[in-house]
């Protein structure tokens, strides 16, 4: 079966999975986060990168991997921070998400820490369900975000 490159916004679908660009937009909420992510095409690679570690954060680490299937590659490197509490970028589809359509893992260089994230449009917040007693979706409508009380419909699953 042949894979299916297309552009989307931002950035581009390779093989049914998104890889995106985004960059930080500087609040009046929050001070800049200096946070983003790129994806670049060279012929049959791609090439994304991201970083999320801040001035502000301490735990920071170092992450990604290769993968290759019928000629294309994909090469991850993500400069992440456990005590992010913003973020500007997209996130790339995790690893597994690759093997189960049938992609070569060739390189792999630490691992993704966070679980499913949401990001509030307005002010950049996260919400990471790993560190919450309950998901995002399981949240009651009326809830808002912390940080610039934004309606819980202006989040968006970044991770």
């Amino acid at each position: 079966m042949e894979i299916v490159i297309e552009k989307a916004p931002g950035g581009f679908m390779i093989d049914g999975l998104q890889l995106l660009g985004g960059k930080c937009g500087c609040t009046s909420l929050l001070s800049c986060c200096f946070s983003w992510s790129k994806i670049k095409r060279r012929d049959n690679t791609f090439l994304y990168s991201a970083k999320a570690d801040t001035p502000q954060t301490k735990d920071n680490f170092l992450w990604g991997y290769i993968v290759s299937k019928d000629g294309y590659t994909v090469e991850v490197e993500f400069n992440d921070a456990r005590d992010k509490t913003i973020f500007s970028g997209f996130y790339p589809p995790r690893l597994e998400e690759w093997t189960a359509r049938g992609w070569h893992v060739a390189a792999k260089i630490g691992s993704r820490e966070d679980g499913t994230i949401w990001r509030c449009s307005a002010c950049k917040w996260l919400y990471k369900e790993n560190q919450q007693d309950v998901p995002f979706e399981e949240l009651p409508p009326d809830w808002r975000c912390p940080v610039c009380k934004a309606t819980k419909d202006v989040f968006e699953k970044i991770g």
